[in-house]
């Protein structure tokens, strides 16, 4: 984290602020998969629905 500050830090103005926005906009989508991804393994049965029926 302290090497993106001051990587950012480094940067014109005028290129830090869309810098900026775009890593905080990667780590939403990030967040956002992980998050979908954990969701969709919570909801599926632990075993497949086959075996339980016999």
């Amino acid at each position: 984290m302290k090497v993106l500050q001051m990587l950012l830090t480094r940067l014109p103005p005028r290129l830090a602020t869309p810098a900026s926005r775009i890593l905080s906009l990667a780590a939403g989508v990030l967040a956002a998969i992980i998050l979908h991804y954990v969701l969709y393994r919570i909801d599926l049965p632990s075993k497949p629905f086959i075996y339980v029926a016999f």
